[in-house]
């Protein structure tokens, strides 16, 4: 069952990154260390968790070894109540079930077009809810030897609370002597009140070590119900609140997805998360994750002047609240280093289009889709200097 990570890619990953090389899939982390400016990259931040001791026997291993992580993130399946625009249907059952509604998008000729235009079927090659799938079966069977060793497993999706194999891991959490281990979570928040008041009551009733709860959202009202179709804005930051004040938790981690739309309120976002901060200290935390893929909804897409607007906005309010308690270092330097990518980087990663019409093009057509298919209005949502753009742009 270790088989499911110790694979023979991974293994030559590993080597490769021990002789200082750079896989391909480890590009996010060299591109922002490559903007130079002192910028430090999640590798580093996820080293952390990790003692020096553990570092060091890491980097004298035998990287074809197996071996039990220290850490994991797992997903049971893709199901999920949100569509947003920047993910698709290989995540979202959502998602999928619009495009079997409405059709594949059409009109798209960049480096992201295929992700909108398949169901995701091939997501549920086990049937529905993945109840056949043997990498689940092979994980329950891993997991008595992989608790032994393990300090913390992150659980992802889609929406983990609305996975049958989630809470049945759940149960075989209580059930195991789990002292010594850390779990996250992954969720939207957007979940009904039920399944709210079983994910604060399994921190309560779990032995674990520490739990942590991360949810994501990068703008305010209509701009983050606009990116994150199916959103409640009010219900998120209540649900939010709600966890906070009755769960039995160690952090509470916002991952916001740094998209273009996002730019136009994140500084808004960032007051809101500042002021819950405020009310519950050191218990909040905001995590800058930049989009790169679609890249025709990178920031980095944007025309120039766009791209400047949003980015002297952001650095405007930097340097008006970059020295508040409020915010700890690791924020400070996501959110300058989110400043300089925007200043110097030029392409979100090394597969995208380099031709800037392609990704105006996409963005134009994509989110003219998005708006019918939807009920959404770019042009009445977000401000003038993006419509004016958008208006600009022919079709082909």
């Amino acid at each position: 069952p270790s088989a499911i990570h110790n694979t023979d890619h991974k293994k030559k990953l590993r080597e490769m990154m021990l002789k200082g090389e750079r896989p391909s899939e480890c590009e996010y982390c060299w591109k922002i260390e490559d903007i130079g400016r002192d910028n430090i990259s999640d590798r580093v931040y996820k080293s952390k968790i990790y003692s020096n001791k553990s570092i060091q026997t890491i980097a004298k291993s035998d990287p074809y070894e197996n071996v039990i992580p220290e850490t994991l993130e797992i997903s049971f399946d893709r199901t999920c109540n949100l569509a947003c625009s920047y993910c698709n249907s290989g995540y979202s059952t959502t998602w999928g079930n619009e495009i079997k509604k409405n059709g594949p998008y059409q009109k798209l000729k960049s480096d992201g077009a295929g992700a909108y235009q398949h169901s995701g079927d091939w997501a549920e090659p086990y049937g529905k809810f993945n109840e056949g799938n043997p990498y689940v079966k092979a994980f329950f069977e891993w997991w008595p030897k992989l608790s032994t060793g393990l300090q913390e497993i992150r659980v992802t999706g889609g929406e983990p609370a609305m996975s049958h194999q989630f809470w049945s891991f759940c149960e075989l959490i209580k059930e195991t002597d789990v002292s010594n281990l850390r779990m996250a979570v992954n969720s939207n928040l957007c979940i009904k009140d039920g399944l709210i008041d079983k994910l604060v009551d399994f921190t309560k009733d779990a032995n674990l070590k520490e739990f942590d709860l991360y949810t994501s959202c990068e703008a305010v009202g209509n701009h983050a119900e606009y990116i994150r179709d199916g959103l409640d804005y009010k219900l998120w930051k209540d649900n939010l609140v709600y966890f906070i004040e009755n769960a039995n938790y160690r952090a509470v981690t916002i991952m916001m997805t740094i998209n273009s739309l996002s730019l136009f309120s994140i500084t808004d976002f960032l007051d809101e998360m500042i002021e819950l901060k405020r009310k519950y200290p050191h218990r909040l935390h905001v995590d800058l994750n930049i989009l790169r893929w679609p890249s025709f909804m990178s920031p980095l897409a944007f025309p120039d002047h766009i791209k400047t607007h949003c980015r002297e906005n952001l650095e405007n309010w930097f340097n008006i609240n970059k020295n508040i308690s409020e915010l700890h270092e690791g924020e400070v330097a996501q959110i300058k280093r989110l400043i300089d990518y925007l200043e110097v980087v030029e392409t979100p990663h090394k597969r995208a289009d380099n031709e800037k019409s392609k990704l105006h093009h996409d963005f134009k057509s994509f989110y003219q889709q998005y708006d019918k298919r939807r009920g959404y209005s770019l042009k009445d949502t977000f401000p003038k200097i993006l419509s004016e753009w958008v208006e600009s742009i022919t079709i082909d």
